[in-house]
Order: C-alpha cells, then structure tokens, then sequence
C-alpha cells in the first residue's frame, strides 16, 4: 500500500514530467501519423464528394435530355467547366491539409523558440 506522499511523488516526477518528457515523441511520432491518417481520409471523401468518375462517365451524355448539337455543346462546355472547378477545389484543399501537416511539424520548435527568446526574457530576468 503506497503512503501519500508516494502517491504524491509519482503524479509528480512521474505522470506529470513524464508526460512533459513524453510530448514531444508522441508529437512526432503517434501524433503525427493520427494525423496523416485523418488528412488522407479527408481528401478521400472530398474526391468521393466531388465525384469525377461520375462527371467523366457522363461528360458527353446531353443534360436535360436535348440531344441536338447546340444542347451536346453546351452540355460538354459545362461539365468541363464543372471538372475544372472541381479539379482546382480538390488541389486547393490539398494544400491547404499540406500547409496544416507542416504547421503540425513546426508548431513546437517555433513555439519553444518564442517562449525563449521574447515570452520568458521577461519571466526569467
């Protein structure tokens, strides 16, 4: 049976320093692949949701049934211009997850050196 004060000791040195040491490996490690995980699932349903195999199995199928040469024309006109809008969406937020992955990765280094150049001079002094 454990006394207070080692009860006491090991919420300190132990669950709260070791989570403090442990950070950083999980960050980079555990937390970053849960990451990558989630950004790759996301761009997979927004390809889903977007639907370009559906939009390019029927690029020239007439829309609302005319199939004269005028409603042919301007059918392929706008599901080009649908596919095109689509295809510059999904790259858009393609970088936008690439520029969160690489906020992940520098988020730590730019805040320690924030916190010691400028936030904790004037703690420290």
């Amino acid at each position: 049976m454990k006394t207070r004060v080692g009860s006491i000791a090991q919420l300190l040195f132990v669950d709260l320093i070791g989570s403090v040491a442990w950070f950083p490996v999980w960050w980079y490690t555990k937390g970053l692949q849960m990451l990558l995980q989630s950004v790759f699932r996301a761009l997979q349903y927004r390809v889903r949701a977007y639907a370009f195999g559906i939009w390019i199995k029927n690029f020239f199928v007439p829309m609302y049934g005319q199939y004269d040469w005028t409603g042919r024309l301007i059918s392929v006109f706008m599901r080009f211009v649908v596919l095109i809008g689509r295809g510059i969406a999904i790259t858009v937020i393609a970088w936008v997850y690439l520029l969160g992955v690489i906020a992940w990765v520098l988020l730590p280094p730019l805040a320690l050196l924030l916190f010691f150049q400028g936030g904790a001079a004037g703690i420290l002094n």
